[in-house]
């Protein structure tokens, strides 16, 4: 959360105390216009709201002014240099077809569609934050690939869909853990799997890459 958004969710609690008293309630849409101008900032207050704070639809205002000052230079959601690393945000694909792709994520891959428009999409699966840019899409030629989590009765109820069946497989299975590898309706390369970087690592131990080096 940066300061700018900060500031407005403080100045708007700060209004409707002074207007309304104590008591009165505010959901994260007050802090936006009915507009949809800024999805990212949205997302990213949606998501500290929902995910991150657990909190309901509609909270008091002066709860939520007091867990946002309380926000400091070392919170996950500051300016601070820290901040800037604090993991993996969103994935972005060029697809050319956004129904297709949408069929496709959604349908058959589980994915939960929040918004959509002329030009793309966004869609989330657990922490996982998508963007479906239609455009021209150019899927990579080599190795890269994009991996997702999921359990095994998961995948293997995605292996009964006929959408499935028909999706192109690039490779089978030969490391830890099990995992699907299908391309998506533009070439896309995925990965579904069910292992963990913990249990790579476990497995490491025991079979060993050749040359491998352990880096801490």
């Amino acid at each position: 959360m940066n300061t700018k958004i900060k500031q407005k969710i403080l100045l708007v609690c700060a209004e409707k105390i002074k207007q309304k008293g104590d008591g009165v309630q505010v959901s994260f849409y007050a802090f936006f216009a009915n507009k949809n101008d800024d999805p990212v900032t949205l997302m990213t207050v949606a998501r500290w709201w929902i995910e991150e704070q657990q909190l309901n639809h509609f909270e008091k205002a002066t709860k939520i002014y007091a867990m946002v000052a309380s926000l400091d230079d070392t919170s996950a959601y500051s300016n601070s240099t820290a901040a800037q690393h604090n993991g993996f945000n969103h994935l972005t694909l060029s697809v050319s077809n956004l129904d297709a792709s949408l069929e496709f994520y959604g349908g058959l891959l589980g994915f939960k569609g929040e918004v959509r428009w002329n030009t793309g999409a966004y869609l989330s699966y657990g922490n996982c934050w998508l963007c479906l840019s239609l455009g021209k899409a150019k899927p990579s030629q080599d190795y890269t690939h994009f991996a997702f989590t999921y359990d095994l009765d998961a995948m293997t109820q995605i292996q009964q869909k006929t959408a499935f069946k028909a999706a192109r497989q690039w490779q089978s299975n030969s490391s830890e853990g099990d995992s699907l590898y299908i391309e998506d309706p533009d070439g896309h390369k995925l990965e579904l799997h069910s292992g963990s970087l913990a249990s790579r690592l476990d497995s490491l131990k025991v079979k060993p890459y050749d040359g491998l080096e352990w880096l801490n």
